[in-house]
């Protein structure tokens, strides 16, 4: 990890998996912050790179603060926004409004899925908040 006042680099093995956990609904995902307030010193956005397996989900849930996007890197995912769900593959970009209630779980039972997404206009997950919503249909 480098940062000066020139510019901030991360490798994605240089930062801890967040401890997040099943009652959060967050189901055997590996998701590492990479740009942060604390890391970065930036306040405009929260990227991120998370990796769920086979059968790994992150559960219905609400951002009040941030608009949130990601990028599927690997993987086939099925994806839910309110009331409507879609698959996405790799190269699939999605954007959830602030206070949209969205979800994400691996559908193959082999291979993960990566994605890189992150909170537009705040610095960190809790500044994003985060909400876990009814579960998905």
């Amino acid at each position: 990890m480098r940062r000066t006042d020139a510019h901030f680099t991360v490798h994605v093995e240089e930062v801890q998996p967040a401890p997040v956990r099943v009652e959060q609904g967050w189901r055997d995902v590996d998701i590492r912050f990479l740009i942060t307030r604390d890391a970065a010193g930036t306040g405009s956005v929260c990227l991120f790179r998370a990796v769920f397996p086979p059968g790994a989900a992150h559960q219905a849930h609400r951002h009040p603060n941030a608009d949130e996007f990601f990028y599927v890197l690997r993987g086939r995912a099925l994806l839910g926004a309110e009331d409507e769900r879609h698959e996405a593959r790799a190269g699939t970009v999605e954007f959830v409004p602030a206070g949209r209630v969205h979800w994400l779980r691996n559908l193959d039972p082999a291979e993960p899925v990566e994605v890189v997404g992150g909170y537009l206009g705040v610095g960190s997950l809790d500044e994003a908040g985060y909400e876990l919503a009814e579960p998905q249909r």
